[in-house]
């Protein structure tokens, strides 16, 4: 050590104290050259980050608005030609909506039903401009165009008040980056971005645990067909959850006049220490939806095994023949579809989804609103065979599975299909066929992958 310090002084003592303060200054220079540079290249790539925000944003009100103007046209048209180039329009605004939606940095739990209603709105304009160019007359959906015509409006109102603020400065993207819809509203904030909150909160109706598989986003009739009894008390629907759940505790919250009238628990089942929130009907008692937000940090169980516990938790509800269609796995956990049964054939109005912890096996959550609304005795009567839907089918199409099923449409009403399940080259489709037109009625792409099965 010695040796080496008596080397330093040499060093210095050679430059001189003036030279090596040149030195230092150098070095120090060229570090806070490169630092600024790195900084700028930061700021402009912040910069353009922000830039793509504020267009997507900006294209997305402009959608909205452009949706908005085409429903108000459609609320007095009384001409099928121009009925299907205002629906054009729809359709193609509506899926760019989705994509800008996409691009903006709201928390999931914001645009989640956003995102899910630009979707339906997409396929209801598709499915009328078909059924029109088939001859269905237009006034037979002005109920539902009096309905879409209203959502949208309110949607589009929000937007453009977000966007006002956000031109204000009342809200910088980092807020809506990094901040959740939950903390928002909790921070200092939280009164300046009350529009943001609203996107969520109005359109709670489409609000679901994922949207995966064909017709996972239909619910068809006004009123549930699934319940028959009479209203019931908070008390007397608790007791009816106690023979249904292990429960070790359970509260009730409030009651929820929403389509359905709910009540609303906070219930733990035995072993475990999870606090859930359960959603029952008013009417009948039966479960509609349960809640929890637990974080699974393994995964012990495979898709088949938390199908079985999935499979035995709803035989113990009491609800009647179901099969698994489609799942996806997601953060240690897999949310799985299940169909309604009769005689062999597929409903998927009948839908239930139940989420499933798989590191345990834990109930995580529960939607059967579609089972509620829809479920019920169906006459099943078509016209056409299978083979006859099978030789309508695109030739190349090499069928792997064929099935008959009820599928829902978006006029609230249902069809009797023939599912045909088959690949062109590597891609999977799933193709339905009316049995009583021999018409194709939808088409999915089916793709699959490690984490589940889901269409598009």
């Amino acid at each position: 050590m010695e040796k080496i310090e008596k080397s330093i002084i040499k060093i210095k003592e050679k430059i001189g104290e003036h030279t090596l303060a040149i030195i230092y200054f150098g070095i120090f220079s060229i570090v806070a050259i490169i630092a600024m540079m790195e900084l700028k290249m930061y700021k402009v790539q912040k910069q353009k980050i922000q830039n793509s925000y504020n267009r997507a944003f900006y294209d997305l009100v402009a959608d909205m608005n452009n949706i908005d103007a085409e429903f108000t046209k459609l609320k007095v048209t009384s001409s099928d030609k121009y009925t299907i180039t205002a629906l054009a329009t729809i359709f193609a605004k509506a899926n760019n909506a989705v994509g800008n939606l996409d691009i903006i940095p709201f928390s999931n739990n914001t645009t989640s039903n956003v995102s899910k209603f630009l979707n339906q709105l997409s396929d209801f304009s598709y499915y009328l401009m078909r059924d029109i160019l088939n001859g269905e007359k237009v006034d037979t959906y002005k109920a539902q165009i009096d309905v879409l015509y209203t959502n949208v409006g309110e949607l589009s109102k929000i937007l453009n008040e977000v966007y006002q603020e956000v031109n204000e400065n009342k809200i910088n993207w980092d807020e809506l980056e990094k901040v959740g819809n939950e903390k928002i509203k909790e921070s200092d904030v939280g009164q300046e971005i009350s529009s943001v909150n609203k996107i969520g909160k109005t359109f709670t109706e489409y609000e679901g645990i994922i949207y995966d598989g064909a017709f996972s986003n239909h619910v068809l009739t006004q009123e549930p067909n699934f319940l028959v009894g009479e209203d019931l008390a908070p008390d007397e629907v608790e007791n009816i959850l106690r023979q249904k759940l292990d429960i070790s505790q359970i509260e009730f919250l409030a009651e929820q006049n929403s389509t359905i009238p709910l009540y609303v628990y906070r219930l733990v089942t035995k072993n475990s220490e999870l606090e859930k929130t359960l959603y029952a009907t008013k009417q009948d008692g039966r479960i509609f939806q349960i809640v929890s937000n637990r974080k699974v940090e393994e995964r012990n169980l495979t898709v088949d095994g938390a199908k079985n516990i999935a499979g035995n938790f709803l035989n113990s509800l009491g609800i009647g023949k179901l099969e698994a269609t489609y799942y996806l796995v997601q953060d240690n956990s897999v949310t799985i579809s299940y169909a309604g049964l009769q005689d062999d054939v597929l409903i998927y109005s009948d839908l239930i989804k139940i989420k499933i912890a798989l590191d345990n096996g834990e109930i995580l959550g529960l939607e059967t609103n579609g089972y509620i609304y829809n479920h019920k005795e169906r006459v099943i009567e078509y016209k056409y065979s299978i083979d006859d839907a099978r030789e309508v089918l695109y030739e190349k199409l090499n069928v792997v599975n064929e099935r008959m099923c009820i599928i829902p449409t978006e006029s609230k009403s249902e069809k009797i299909a023939y599912e045909f399940e088959g690949y062109i080259d590597d891609t999977k489709f799933l193709v339905y066929i009316n049995a009583d037109t021999l018409e194709e009625e939808k088409i999915y792409i089916v793709l699959e992958s490690d984490n589940g099965i889901k269409t598009m």
